[in-house]
């Protein structure tokens, strides 16, 4: 039997499906992944203009087992000599992310391996080390996803401290909902980044965003734009009202991103979640970093930045080098318990 660590992981915590094979020898500081397989949902969720959670439940049911076969055929392992299968446990909807748990507890009860219950965004944080350029401890991290748009401080594998968050909708969401605002349908987040490269962003004034501290709010912006949309329904004015509404998501984000960055004196900045995508993200910070406020910005490959096991399987190997094993009693849950800490001043 191979002395390498061998980690099965599983990522079902909203409409995106993935298994990962990671590998790693005893004494390495990240694992190799050896292979991923995602299924997305879009077309499953495209006419209800947003993820159904029973639909998605049932989607994952039946794309999980071919996608770890899958995995499984790439890598040539045999299960019994797997050392961990790893799930995401929270936050994320339910029913969805009790498949990848149940399956990893199964795959756990059957073969040797140990169970090991990850947490979404911690997985995300970790996502940038998939990556050979990888930053150094500590470092200011932006997690920009559908769900969750947040700030922290990361001092080492297992040690995420939050600095702040959003009071309503997250980022993603209010690029999905102003685009189905905008007629361009669901997920509509790339489709509008695309509508907004044709656009004048200071034709449309949109109100700056006044919240305390490094916390976030879209649901202004999103209403700024609804009344907007509604007073100028022309297809000429819909590029503008996309530019102009992008632009201040983006002045949010990057001013929180810059008082995170100057009252903590960090100088990495790793950007993660579905969001960092964003061509328009990826130059402000860019700016960021030319004004000298930031010394180097990581941002993951475009597989990296959504829902995936890799993320997944990178926590869940941090957690088996410290033994963090987890009980078959441990569930799930769809808010994101403490294991997050808010960082104290």
């Amino acid at each position: 039997m191979s002395d390498r660590i061998k980690i099965l992981a599983f990522e079902t915590s909203c409409d995106d499906t993935s298994v990962a094979a990671l590998e790693a020898n005893p004494g390495d500081r990240i694992p190799r992944l050896l292979s991923l397989a995602v299924q997305s949902q879009d077309e499953v969720h495209l006419k209800y203009g947003g993820v159904v959670p029973e639909l998605a439940s049932r989607a994952h049911l039946r794309s999980l087992l071919p996608l770890m076969r899958k995995v499984i055929t790439e890598t040539g392992w045999d299960l019994a000599e797997v050392q961990a299968f790893a799930a995401t446990s929270q936050p994320g909807l339910v029913g969805s992310l009790l498949v990848g748990q149940t399956a990893a507890k199964s795959l756990s009860f059957l073969y040797p391996g140990r169970f090991i219950s990850c947490h979404h965004l911690e997985s995300h944080l970790l996502s940038v080390f998939l990556e050979e350029d990888q930053p150094d401890f500590p470092f200011l991290a932006a997690l920009v996803s559908g769900g969750h748009t947040s700030l922290y401080r990361v001092d080492g594998f297992d040690q995420f401290h939050l600095l702040g968050g959003t009071r309503d909708d997250a980022m993603g969401e209010a690029f999905d909902k102003a685009a189905k605002c905008l007629g361009l349908g669901f997920p509509g987040g790339a489709k509008l980044e695309e509508l907004a490269r044709a656009g004048d962003p200071t034709r449309f004034k949109f109100s700056a965003v006044k919240v305390d501290g490094l916390e976030f709010s879209f649901s202004g912006l999103k209403s700024q734009l609804a009344r907007f949309a509604a007073k100028h329904s022309d297809p000429e004015s819909r590029p503008h009202l996309a530019a102009g509404f992008q632009k201040a998501l983006m002045d949010h984000l990057i001013e929180k991103i810059k008082r995170a960055a100057e009252e903590s004196a960090l100088t990495r900045l790793v950007v993660v979640g579905g969001v960092a995508r964003n061509l328009e993200l990826k130059s402000r910070c860019q700016n960021l970093l030319e004004s000298g406020v930031l010394e180097r910005i990581f941002v993951p490959r475009m597989e990296f930045c959504t829902d995936n096991a890799a993320m997944v399987g990178v926590r869940a190997y941090v957690k088996f080098l410290q033994s963090e094993f987890s009980d078959f009693e441990e569930g799930v849950s769809s808010t994101s318990r403490p294991a997050i800490r808010r960082k104290t001043q």
